[in-house]
């Protein structure tokens, strides 16, 4: 029997990522958190930024912008 790998959602995300959902370079997140301008948790391992991701996510729903009915 073959070995599956799990499905595991990491709890931390690489700035790389936010910027790639965002369509902006990923120096541009870190410097959007450093503003305030993201409200997320992050974490600077030495060039490396990392997001929480239940914060991202929180802040990307607050930003939902909800259509008017026509």
């Amino acid at each position: 029997m073959p070995y599956e790998k799990p499905e595991i959602t990491p709890e931390w995300m690489k700035a790389t990522e936010v910027a790639a959902v965002l369509g902006v370079d990923p120096r541009t997140v870190i410097r959007m958190i450093k503003r305030g301008d993201l409200k997320v948790r992050a974490l600077e391992i030495g060039k490396s930024v990392r997001v929480h991701r239940e914060d991202w996510q929180a802040e990307m729903e607050r930003r939902r912008v909800v259509p008017a009915d026509a």
